[in-house]
């Protein structure tokens, strides 16, 4: 688990250096425009070009060499707020520029941390412009001239779409994630099929839809017999090769609008939709007979055999827990004949509570 925290720590960080190679690189373009313009001394175009080209590279080769990438990021962000604050000073408040600046770092770091990384950001943007002005003597000029305005459209325009782009799929993989973790938390483990809770869910599903509309269903509790006593190929623990055994051929042998999960155990429950009658007990005598089949076949593995109970949704029953209990009245029923063969729970009859 630290393994894939980190590593999904340095991919943030990967796409974090990747804006400010962006963000940076466009908002050079007015920068240039206005250094030309108030006749700049040379150090101020390179330190310009410096924190544009060398600094995002520097950044990124920080983090990516830091055991805690995400949290230099996080300092590394401050910095760039820092050469922002800087870059509007030097260029004595220009309107249209500074505030392109401002506003993109400022989209940057709360999309990135949030409002508290915004804050901090804004204070230290702030901070930097304050003092670099004071030393330059609070050199004011608002005026933004049109080659200054147009060198920083790219910067106003362009990077909002970029950043939109990128939280966008970020918010795609996010919700890929969600959904891989929703459907693994319904997921047995060992065999990928449902887990109880999933298929207790199913069944109460079926169960309302019944009492609603009247369609049939059936509830199948299949069990390996004598489960504790098989032992599976070496490597294996105790059993587990026969419920891979006995999962494959219920995965195989259902239709896709069927539930199929572990109940606990040996123990698997089926909800088989819209069915009832002969057809689910010709079913059960199916089921029952391939997994006899292949544990007649013989090889390395378990030969497991299955006893098998089911019962159909009736208006008598009061909850989905009776219905469930009625296919497990069944088995028992199936056991004490001998085991390895299926038996239905009554028509009617005494349900448990």
């Amino acid at each position: 688990m630290a393994a894939t925290s980190d590593a999904r720590h340095r991919r943030i960080a990967l796409r974090i250096g990747r804006l400010r190679f962006l963000l940076l690189g466009l908002g050079l373009l007015p920068v240039l425009v206005l250094l030309q313009e108030r006749e700049a001394p040379a150090v101020a175009w390179g330190l310009a070009v410096a924190n544009a080209l060398l600094w995002p590279w520097a950044a990124r080769r920080l983090a990516s060499q830091h055991p805690e990438p995400l949290a230099v990021e996080r300092r590394n962000l401050g910095i760039d707020a820092l050469f922002a604050g800087i870059w509007v000073a030097l260029l004595q408040f220009s309107l249209v520029p500074s505030a392109a600046l401002a506003s993109t770092l400022l989209a940057s770091l709360a999309a990135v941390g949030g409002g508290g990384l915004a804050w901090r950001g804004l204070g230290l943007f702030l901070g930097a412009a304050l003092l670099l002005s004071a030393l330059n003597g609070f050199a004011f000029e608002p005026g933004s001239s049109l080659p200054a305005t147009v060198a920083s459209l790219p910067l106003l325009l362009g990077f909002p779409l970029l950043l939109a782009s990128h939280l966008g799929r970020m918010d795609r993989r996010l919700a890929g994630q969600d959904q891989r973790l929703s459907a693994l938390e319904r997921q047995d483990p060992l065999t990928g099929l449902a887990n109880r809770r999933a298929l207790l869910e199913a069944a109460e599903h079926e169960f309302r839809r019944f009492r609603r509309s009247g369609h049939r269903a059936s509830f199948m509790v299949v069990d390996i017999d004598r489960f504790r006593e098989l032992g599976g190929p070496p490597g294996e623990t105790a059993g587990e090769a026969a419920l891979h055994q006995v999962a494959a051929i219920l995965k195989r042998s259902l239709r896709d609008t069927d539930t199929c999960g572990r109940l606990e155990g040996g123990c698997f429950g089926v909800v088989l939709t819209d069915a009832s009658g002969s057809g689910v007990g010709e079913l059960a005598e199916r089921l029952r007979h391939a997994i006899a089949t292949a544990a007649a076949g013989g090889g390395a593995g378990p030969h497991p055999t299955v006893s098998i109970g089911y019962a159909q949704v009736e208006a008598a029953m009061a909850s989905s827990g009776q219905w469930i209990a009625a296919a497990q009245a069944a088995l028992q029923g199936a056991r004490a004949l001998g085991r390895n063969r299926s038996l239905a729970a009554p028509a009617l009859g005494a349900y448990p509570p």
